[in-house]
């Protein structure tokens, strides 16, 4: 009932108010300035129910359960053809009512009642149809509006002295549903194929045995498939991802040898749906059995690389690492030197440095800038984390002994580093093995 206008004698052309009329007496109140002397303004439009009733016509079988499936889509592309969550829902067969409502056109004069009257009465021929939602699976979104009845004016013949409002009352009805909650479940089928197996010699099956190259005929029971596209590893340096060839692992490396290197091209056509980047996941596993997710994006100028922006909230969390100073343990170091090169000049209690060389004492004696605070001497081997507590070096990671996979986060860049027992890197870099990363389109 909104947006409807008329036009005064002047040619002026002015959008009639509309009010919801169910108000309680607070409200009325507030309106009229709590005062019996406040004339109310016109024209306006109130709207408000009239009746609620059951419709027993329309009741159809109360148990019936409707069952669709539904398909999540990409919504930053709006692309179909690329697979989403799949959900299963059940629609309870609602319970259908009866509406009417009221519309009462306050007017002060005939013409101000007839164009407001008219603009209204044209649409319904003989009703209106409603769309009540934008909602897929909402099966009660259409509906229809008929006009019933009209009660021309509220004034009575003969008049008393007072002069009302003339109001024009228009009674419409509509068949409505209450629905009760819908069930909405999370299929648990397989909706991305993350991996394809290389297309191999008729017969043959890879398998996953201690030689990665190994076949095995189909008709071997025990043979283990390896679902890694081409069995290729993958390499993460400086947030990039490189496909490396397995089979020519044992010249090295060797990221700039093209017998090595292999164009993701080889690996986004295997998959079903869509690379799309900034959205497409790479997915690493760590020993932990964690995974680590980074978004890719091609290099446009180097196929065979692939940027990373990695999802911090999955890379593993620091070790806590205790000493005197912090005995409920610390997972960070304030800085990762060289300490043949690197003067600590009069560090603050507390400083953790990971150094990259080892500390000589010689005959006793050791380097003048790492003695400590009574002139003894402090020796310490490369990858150690060492601590100074005030008046003199401590050890509080020894990388001779054995110890466990260690994660710590250099403060002063924020980049995080883990111990795999022999030396300390990126805790995302390094050689994925073929079954060790997967890639979600």
């Amino acid at each position: 009932m909104s947006n409807f206008s008329y036009q005064d004698a002047n040619g002026r052309i002015h959008q009639v108010p509309i009010r919801f009329g169910d108000m309680n007496r607070q409200v009325s109140q507030l309106l009229k300035k709590n005062s019996e002397n406040v004339m109310p303004t016109a024209p306006f439009i109130s709207c408000y129910i009239k009746d609620l009733a059951f419709d027993r016509s329309r009741v159809q079988d109360p148990t019936f359960v409707s069952t669709i499936n539904i398909a999540e889509i990409n919504t930053a592309t709006n692309s179909i053809n690329q697979q989403g969550a799949n959900y299963s829902i059940d629609r309870i067969m609602p319970s259908p009512h009866l509406a009417t409502f009221n519309a009462d056109i306050w007017t002060t004069n005939i013409d101000q009642k007839l164009q407001i009257w008219e603009q209204i009465a044209v649409l319904f021929n003989p009703s209106l149809e409603l769309q009540t939602t934008t909602n897929y699976i909402d099966w009660t979104s259409l509906s229809v509006l008929t006009l019933d009845s009209q009660v021309w004016s509220s004034r009575t013949v003969p008049q008393g002295l007072e002069q009302d409002i003339d109001i024009l009352t228009m009674t419409f009805k509509t068949p409505i549903w209450i629905t009760a909650p819908a069930k909405v479940k999370q299929l648990g089928i397989v909706t991305n194929i993350i991996n394809s197996v290389a297309a191999l010699a008729q017969g043959d099956i890879q398998i996953n045995f201690s030689d990665p190259n190994a076949v095995q005929d189909f008709a071997n029971p025990d043979a283990k498939i390896v679902v890694t596209p081409g069995n290729f590893d993958v390499l993460v340096l400086n947030n990039t991802a490189t496909l490396i060839n397995a089979n020519n692992q044992g010249a090295g490396i060797d990221t700039t040898n093209p017998q090595n290197i292999v164009s993701w091209y080889r690996i986004l056509d295997l998959y079903p749906g869509t690379f799309t980047a900034g959205l497409s996941q790479l997915r690493l596993e760590t020993p932990a059995g964690t995974e680590i997710v980074a978004y890719m994006t091609l290099n446009p100028l180097n196929e065979t690389q692939m940027s990373l922006t990695f999802d911090s909230d999955t890379i593993p969390g620091n070790s806590s690492l205790m000493s005197a100073l912090y005995p409920a343990g610390r997972g960070t170091v304030n800085a990762i030197i060289d300490p043949q090169t690197y003067n600590p000049d009069n560090p603050t209690s507390g400083t953790w440095y990971l150094i990259l060389e080892e500390i000589i004492a010689v005959s006793g004696v050791g380097p003048a800038a790492w003695l400590n605070a009574d002139g003894t001497s402090f020796s310490a081997a490369a990858n150690d984390i060492i601590e100074w507590d005030g008046s003199q070096w401590n050890i509080v990671f020894d990388s001779t002994v054995a110890q466990p996979v260690t994660y710590i986060t250099n403060m002063y860049t924020g980049i995080q580093y883990v111990w795999d027992g022999t030396q300390w890197s990126k805790s995302y870099e390094g050689v994925y093995a073929a079954g060790d990363w997967r890639l979600v389109l």
